[in-house]
Protein backbone atom coordinates (compact mmCIF):
# COMPACT_ATOMS: atom_id res chain seq x y z
CA UNK A 1 0.00 0.00 0.00
CA UNK A 2 2.80 1.94 0.38
CA UNK A 3 4.11 2.83 -2.76
CA UNK A 4 5.49 6.12 -3.86
CA UNK A 5 4.85 6.27 -7.18
CA UNK A 6 1.03 5.24 -7.08
CA UNK A 7 -0.24 5.15 -3.12
CA UNK A 8 -2.76 3.02 -1.98
CA UNK A 9 -2.15 1.23 -5.54
CA UNK A 10 -3.95 -1.81 -4.23
CA UNK A 11 -7.08 -0.61 -3.18
CA UNK A 12 -7.55 1.52 -6.36
CA UNK A 13 -10.51 0.53 -8.84
CA UNK A 14 -9.86 -1.58 -11.91
CA UNK A 15 -12.85 -1.99 -14.18
CA UNK A 16 -14.75 -2.33 -11.07
CA UNK A 17 -12.89 -4.15 -8.59
CA UNK A 18 -9.99 -3.15 -6.37
CA UNK A 19 -6.21 -4.68 -7.96
CA UNK A 20 -6.06 -6.39 -4.92
CA UNK A 21 -9.12 -8.54 -5.46
CA UNK A 22 -8.05 -8.98 -9.14
CA UNK A 23 -5.22 -10.66 -8.01
CA UNK A 24 -6.65 -12.81 -5.42
CA UNK A 25 -9.44 -14.06 -6.99
CA UNK A 26 -7.50 -14.96 -10.18
CA UNK A 27 -4.59 -16.37 -8.31
CA UNK A 28 -6.78 -18.68 -6.40
CA UNK A 29 -8.31 -20.59 -9.36
CA UNK A 30 -4.81 -21.83 -9.45
CA UNK A 31 -4.73 -26.08 -8.88
CA UNK A 32 -1.16 -26.42 -8.00
CA UNK A 33 -0.68 -23.99 -5.34
CA UNK A 34 -1.19 -25.90 -1.66
CA UNK A 35 -1.36 -22.25 0.58
CA UNK A 36 -1.96 -18.89 -0.30
CA UNK A 37 -0.48 -16.90 2.34
CA UNK A 38 -0.86 -12.54 2.29
CA UNK A 39 2.45 -11.06 3.11
CA UNK A 40 2.52 -7.63 4.16
CA UNK A 41 4.04 -5.58 6.97
CA UNK A 42 3.56 -4.49 10.13
CA UNK A 43 2.64 -0.98 9.09
CA UNK A 44 -0.95 0.22 10.03
CA UNK A 45 -1.43 1.76 6.02
CA UNK A 46 -1.44 -2.44 5.40
CA UNK A 47 -4.88 -3.44 7.62
CA UNK A 48 -6.70 -2.47 4.22
CA UNK A 49 -4.72 -5.52 3.14
CA UNK A 50 -5.66 -8.03 6.13
CA UNK A 51 -9.13 -7.04 5.72
CA UNK A 52 -9.56 -8.31 2.22
CA UNK A 53 -7.17 -11.25 2.75
CA UNK A 54 -9.88 -12.21 5.83
CA UNK A 55 -12.46 -11.35 3.16
CA UNK A 56 -11.22 -14.22 0.47
CA UNK A 57 -10.71 -16.44 3.43
CA UNK A 58 -6.44 -16.79 2.88
CA UNK A 59 -3.97 -16.33 5.29
CA UNK A 60 -2.07 -13.39 6.08
CA UNK A 61 1.68 -12.83 7.33
CA UNK A 62 2.87 -9.33 8.51
CA UNK A 63 6.52 -8.86 9.24
CA UNK A 64 9.04 -6.14 8.39
CA UNK A 65 8.27 -3.14 6.31
CA UNK A 66 11.49 -3.15 4.77
CA UNK A 67 13.13 -6.74 4.84
CA UNK A 68 10.83 -7.99 2.60
CA UNK A 69 12.58 -11.20 2.11
CA UNK A 70 12.81 -11.92 6.00
CA UNK A 71 8.84 -11.97 5.39
CA UNK A 72 9.60 -14.82 2.86
CA UNK A 73 12.34 -16.70 4.74
CA UNK A 74 9.69 -16.79 8.09
CA UNK A 75 6.72 -17.91 5.75
CA UNK A 76 8.90 -21.01 4.44
CA UNK A 77 10.05 -21.80 7.62
CA UNK A 78 6.71 -21.57 9.26
CA UNK A 79 5.37 -23.71 6.83
CA UNK A 80 7.86 -26.02 6.34
CA UNK A 81 7.65 -24.89 2.29
CA UNK A 82 9.78 -26.76 -0.35
CA UNK A 83 8.98 -24.21 -2.68
CA UNK A 84 7.81 -20.76 -2.61
CA UNK A 85 5.69 -19.11 -5.38
CA UNK A 86 5.96 -14.97 -5.50
CA UNK A 87 2.63 -13.43 -7.10
CA UNK A 88 3.37 -9.74 -7.11
CA UNK A 89 0.13 -7.77 -6.06
CA UNK A 90 0.55 -5.10 -8.84
CA UNK A 91 -0.45 -8.14 -11.36
CA UNK A 92 -3.85 -7.48 -11.82
CA UNK A 93 -4.36 -9.41 -15.00
CA UNK A 94 -2.00 -12.55 -13.56
CA UNK A 95 -3.51 -15.93 -15.44
CA UNK A 96 -4.07 -19.13 -12.82
CA UNK A 97 -2.79 -21.21 -15.87
CA UNK A 98 0.47 -19.48 -16.47
CA UNK A 99 1.11 -19.78 -12.63
CA UNK A 100 0.24 -23.55 -13.03
CA UNK A 101 2.44 -23.64 -15.84
CA UNK A 102 5.35 -22.28 -14.17
CA UNK A 103 5.12 -24.26 -11.04
CA UNK A 104 4.82 -27.20 -13.20
CA UNK A 105 8.06 -26.32 -15.33
CA UNK A 106 9.70 -25.64 -11.90
CA UNK A 107 9.24 -29.03 -10.47
CA UNK A 108 9.93 -31.47 -13.63
CA UNK A 109 13.24 -29.81 -13.36
CA UNK A 110 16.07 -29.13 -10.68
CA UNK A 111 15.76 -25.50 -10.66
CA UNK A 112 16.72 -22.90 -7.87
CA UNK A 113 14.45 -20.25 -9.57
CA UNK A 114 11.71 -19.93 -12.03
CA UNK A 115 9.76 -16.80 -13.35
CA UNK A 116 7.17 -16.12 -16.12
CA UNK A 117 5.77 -12.67 -14.52
CA UNK A 118 8.22 -10.92 -16.88
CA UNK A 119 9.45 -10.53 -20.48
CA UNK A 120 13.63 -11.73 -19.43
CA UNK A 121 16.58 -13.59 -20.78
CA UNK A 122 14.71 -14.29 -24.14
CA UNK A 123 11.13 -15.97 -22.55
CA UNK A 124 9.30 -13.90 -24.82
CA UNK A 125 6.62 -13.27 -22.15
CA UNK A 126 4.01 -10.20 -21.98
CA UNK A 127 4.71 -8.61 -18.72
CA UNK A 128 2.46 -9.64 -16.32
CA UNK A 129 1.02 -12.72 -16.55
CA UNK A 130 2.68 -14.93 -14.40
CA UNK A 131 4.85 -15.69 -10.82
CA UNK A 132 8.43 -16.41 -9.81
CA UNK A 133 8.94 -20.32 -7.72
CA UNK A 134 12.16 -20.47 -5.79
CA UNK A 135 13.22 -23.30 -3.76
CA UNK A 136 12.94 -22.38 -0.27
CA UNK A 137 16.44 -23.96 -0.16
CA UNK A 138 17.89 -21.16 -2.28
CA UNK A 139 15.83 -18.74 0.09
CA UNK A 140 17.94 -20.08 3.14
CA UNK A 141 21.01 -19.88 1.12
CA UNK A 142 20.26 -16.10 0.77
CA UNK A 143 19.10 -15.25 3.80
CA UNK A 144 22.38 -16.21 5.06
CA UNK A 145 23.99 -14.12 3.48
CA UNK A 146 25.49 -10.46 4.59
CA UNK A 147 23.32 -8.78 1.87
CA UNK A 148 23.12 -5.02 1.37
CA UNK A 149 19.77 -3.13 1.99
CA UNK A 150 18.57 -3.28 -1.34
CA UNK A 151 18.92 -7.13 -1.60
CA UNK A 152 16.44 -7.48 1.57
CA UNK A 153 13.82 -5.09 -0.10
CA UNK A 154 13.15 -6.72 -3.43
CA UNK A 155 13.13 -10.58 -2.73
CA UNK A 156 14.96 -12.42 -5.94
CA UNK A 157 17.10 -8.94 -7.03
CA UNK A 158 20.35 -11.32 -5.69
CA UNK A 159 19.28 -14.29 -7.83
CA UNK A 160 19.19 -12.10 -10.85
CA UNK A 161 22.46 -10.65 -10.16
CA UNK A 162 23.92 -13.29 -9.72
CA UNK A 163 22.80 -15.65 -12.30
CA UNK A 164 25.57 -17.56 -12.00
CA UNK A 165 25.48 -18.85 -8.41
CA UNK A 166 21.74 -20.33 -9.11
CA UNK A 167 20.14 -22.50 -11.94
CA UNK A 168 17.93 -20.82 -13.57
CA UNK A 169 14.48 -21.94 -14.90
CA UNK A 170 14.06 -19.85 -18.62
CA UNK A 171 10.04 -20.82 -19.74
CA UNK A 172 9.46 -19.63 -22.97
CA UNK A 173 5.84 -18.33 -23.68
CA UNK A 174 3.41 -19.83 -25.46
CA UNK A 175 2.39 -18.02 -29.32
CA UNK A 176 -0.55 -16.60 -27.60
CA UNK A 177 1.53 -14.48 -25.19
CA UNK A 178 4.86 -14.14 -26.85
CA UNK A 179 4.76 -10.37 -26.77
CA UNK A 180 7.02 -8.89 -24.87
CA UNK A 181 6.48 -5.07 -24.89
CA UNK A 182 2.70 -5.39 -23.29
CA UNK A 183 2.75 -4.46 -19.66
CA UNK A 184 -0.22 -5.36 -17.55
CA UNK A 185 1.22 -4.24 -14.37
CA UNK A 186 0.52 -1.13 -11.84
CA UNK A 187 3.60 0.74 -10.74
CA UNK A 188 2.25 4.00 -11.94
CA UNK A 189 -0.98 6.02 -12.62
CA UNK A 190 -0.01 5.49 -16.41
CA UNK A 191 0.17 2.06 -16.37
CA UNK A 192 -3.28 2.08 -14.47
CA UNK A 193 -5.02 4.07 -17.15
CA UNK A 194 -3.77 2.36 -19.86
CA UNK A 195 -5.76 -0.96 -17.93
CA UNK A 196 -8.80 1.10 -17.21
CA UNK A 197 -8.84 2.21 -20.73
CA UNK A 198 -8.75 -0.84 -22.39
CA UNK A 199 -10.89 -3.45 -19.95
CA UNK A 200 -13.46 -0.60 -21.05
CA UNK A 201 -13.51 -0.71 -24.55
CA UNK A 202 -13.13 -4.93 -23.84
CA UNK A 203 -15.88 -5.16 -22.03
CA UNK A 204 -15.70 -9.03 -22.23
CA UNK A 205 -16.32 -9.46 -18.34
CA UNK A 206 -18.03 -9.68 -15.17
CA UNK A 207 -15.78 -10.00 -12.85
CA UNK A 208 -11.99 -11.07 -12.75
CA UNK A 209 -12.07 -14.54 -12.87
CA UNK A 210 -14.14 -14.08 -16.09
CA UNK A 211 -11.37 -11.85 -18.31
CA UNK A 212 -9.69 -14.89 -20.51
CA UNK A 213 -6.04 -13.65 -21.05
CA UNK A 214 -5.26 -14.68 -24.42
CA UNK A 215 -8.20 -12.97 -25.52
CA UNK A 216 -7.01 -9.62 -23.67
CA UNK A 217 -3.74 -9.82 -25.40
CA UNK A 218 -5.69 -10.39 -28.40
CA UNK A 219 -7.79 -7.43 -28.37
CA UNK A 220 -4.70 -5.24 -26.74
CA UNK A 221 -2.72 -6.61 -30.01
CA UNK A 222 -5.99 -5.15 -32.18
CA UNK A 223 -6.34 -1.81 -30.64
CA UNK A 224 -3.45 -0.95 -28.42
CA UNK A 225 -3.70 2.09 -27.19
Amino acid sequence: MGSTRLPNKMSLDLGGFPIIDWVITRSKRSKLIDKFILATSSSIENDYLIEVSNKHMIESYRGSENNVLSRFLEIALKENADIVVRICADNPLIDWDEIDRIIEYFLTHNFDYAFNHIPALDNNYVDGVGAEVISSKSLYKIGNMNLDANYLEHVTKFIWNNKKLFNIGILKAPLELSFPTIRLDVDTKEDLLFLINNLKNYKLYKSPVDLDIFSFIKFLNENYE
